[in-house]
């Protein structure tokens, strides 16, 4: 792409996000870059006029310049209020549109790529660099100078108008090429972040957090994951220090075409000088316009903010485009959802086959499930056999490559009512640093005091109210002020209690998705009990391997490669002698007392 067009999609964005802001920016920008050329031309009108005696020629040019150093300060003052504005509604508008890209499509998928997701991370860090917070102001920093140089380039013309268009021309191919020399250089990190780079910034993070820093000094690693990072970050970075040695080149030679220019320019002044064809407010004057015309060069730190500024954004755009949001324009909003009035939903997969990217074997085959509205079932199966897959495409997380899938007869992967319908705790469900009140108010989208209160006892958790000192407004992280960190279980009931909090806010199907695997044996089984006591007549989805946790639900579907192998109630199961029974037979005998009783029953 062309760093015209790079910048034209700049300018694009900058109007979108503030156009108020901007005109104004522009416009303070023109009458500064004019004062300056006043400035230049009284400057040298005034030392022309001293070679005679005082006048009031003198005079008058002396309070042109001392007026002119007046408004050029003022200009930049309001300058610098105006593009303040402008540079904080820009940097909002792009995080916007880097969120964007995290959040659609609504599945996942883009995100378990390994290549976009990458890409994404290098543009995230990229948007929260010095440089580009300062590349917004650069522009104005730019701009300005540039309109200086024209306004010097108009000064020149009437004495040799070839002399100031070489002399311009080689500034402008020097700042080109080298422009273009660092876009390359921010283009390589920014869209091909590549797996060597990818681990030490890994190996890095190993160094630095504290996740790891307990066994980093228990085991004494430290040495040698310095080593490692090293020889990574060496690996990663080679091929651009390649590339940024191949483009050197042409900026040298730029470099020299430049200094010849404006040598022989100045060499042109001298020898009109010494014929006597020009005079000495002339001479002033030019020999300011030529050095002015270095403003169509380069500008220091703010050209390499820019051109930082301009291939981040660019790099936006890319994965904008692959993921079909539009190029530099927000999503626009939908209509509302209305909140539905809560009930049990009814659940349907037909046919449903899907298989991640990268695998040859599909996760899930060819699996037909219906449950009716209010029912609960526990989903249960060996690992790898495609249960926790099922839950992400129930919430629309992925789409299936073959049939349907079903909440209240809609696609949750294309219908954002279908997924409010569905409430979810997975796993490795977040552990949200907010408040207690938010953690759990997520579900719901409401802080209506009541009913988190009763989401919370339901969870099982109200006792966490008692050992934090600011009860609901605790932030659940010891990195804050008065926040506090949870244990494992805790953290689960919390979990629950927002999951519980969704339904009361409409959602028609609860599923757990293995979060109690903190729990003990027996502390899961009573947490399940509850929780099908609390949410009766709400259809419910439990996965878990421990099957003597699931044993009450309604009904256990029995989950295999092949698709469903097994469907009924607890009872049918065990009497029918098959997976389920061996499954539950052997697990049974892992907690049997020595007197030879079990205690899952």
């Amino acid at each position: 792409m062309t760093l015209l067009r790079r910048y034209l999609q700049h300018a694009r964005a900058l109007w979108l996000a503030a156009p108020g802001w901007s005109t104004l920016a522009l416009a303070l920008t023109v009458l500064e870059a004019a004062a300056r050329t006043a400035l230049m031309i009284a400057i040298g009108l005034f030392v022309g006029s001293l070679s005679e005696s005082a006048t009031y020629a003198t005079w008058r040019w002396f309070l042109l310049i001392a007026a002119l150093l007046v408004v050029g300060p003022l200009l930049q003052a309001c300058l610098s209020a105006a593009t303040a504005r402008s540079s904080v509604a820009y940097l909002r508008y792009v995080s916007d549109l880097v969120a964007e890209v995290g959040v659609h499509p609504h599945g996942i998928e883009h995100l378990e790529t390994p290549d976009l997701a990458g890409r994404l991370r290098t543009v995230v860090a990229a948007t929260r660099d010095w440089s580009f917070v300062t590349g917004v102001d650069a522009t104005w920093s730019i701009i300005g100078p540039r309109l200086a140089g024209v306004g010097a380039l108009a000064v020149l013309m009437p004495w040799r108008w070839w002399v100031p268009l070489l002399v311009a021309a080689s500034f402008f191919t020097l700042s080109k090429v080298f422009t273009g020399w660092i876009s390359l250089a921010f283009d390589k990190l920014l869209t091909n972040p590549g797996d060597s780079r990818r681990r030490a910034s890994y190996l890095r993070g190993l160094l630095t957090q504290t996740d790891s820093a307990k066994e980093i000094r228990l085991f004494g690693l430290a040495d040698w994951l310095t080593d490692v990072y090293r020889a990574t970050w060496y690996d990663a970075m080679t091929g651009l220090w390649r590339a940024r040695r191949r483009g050197l080149g042409p900026v040298l030679l730029a470099c020299l075409v430049m200094a010849l220019m404006v040598g022989g320019a100045f060499a042109l002044i001298g020898y009109d000088v010494t014929t006597g064809t020009i005079s000495l407010a002339a001479t002033v004057t030019m020999v300011q316009a030529i050095l002015r015309l270095q403003s169509f060069g380069l500008l220091g730190d703010v050209s390499t903010a820019l051109a930082r500024n301009t291939s981040t954004l660019q790099a936006l755009v890319g994965l904008r485009r692959e993921l079909g949001l539009p190029a530099i324009a927000p999503v626009s909003p939908g209509d509302e959802v209305p909140r539905h009035p809560g009930g049990a939903a009814e659940v349907g997969l037909d046919e449903v086959s899907f298989t991640y990217q990268g695998s040859a074997e599909p996760a899930v085959k060819q699996v037909t499930l219906h449950i009716p509205a209010g029912q609960s079932v526990a989903v249960v199966g060996a690992n790898g056999a495609g249960k926790s897959t099922i839950i992400k495409l129930l919430c629309g997380l992925y789409t299936p490559a073959e049939g349907t899938v079903r909440v209240d007869d809609a696609d949750p992967a294309v219908d954002e009512a279908a997924r409010r319908r569905v409430a979810v705790i997975f796993q490795d469900f977040a552990r949200y640093h907010l408040s207690l009140r938010d953690n759990v108010a997520l579900g719901a989208g409401s802080t209506d005091q009541p009913l988190l209160e009763q989401a919370l006892t339901d969870a099982g958790g109200a006792v966490l109210l008692t050992r934090l000192d600011r009860g609901w407004d605790t932030v659940l992280s010891a990195e804050y002020d008065g926040g506090t960190d949870l244990s494992g279980g805790q953290w689960q009931r919390v979990a629950l209690a927002r999951a519980l909090a969704a339904v009361a806010g409409g959602a028609g199907v609860l599923v757990l998705d293995e979060p109690t695997a903190a729990l003990d044996v027996r502390s899961e089984a009573a947490l399940f009990e509850r929780f099908l006591e609390v949410t009766r007549g709400v259809t419910t989805i439990l996965v878990s391997h421990r099957l003597s946790s699931v044993r009450h639900a309604d009904r256990i579907v029995v989950l295999a490669a092949s698709g469903i192998v097994e469907d009924g109630s607890h009872e049918e199961l065990l009497a029918l002698g098959g997976r389920y029974a061996e499954l539950f037979t052997l697990q049974a005998r892992r907690f049997a007392r020595p007197s030879g009783n079990s205690v899952a029953r």
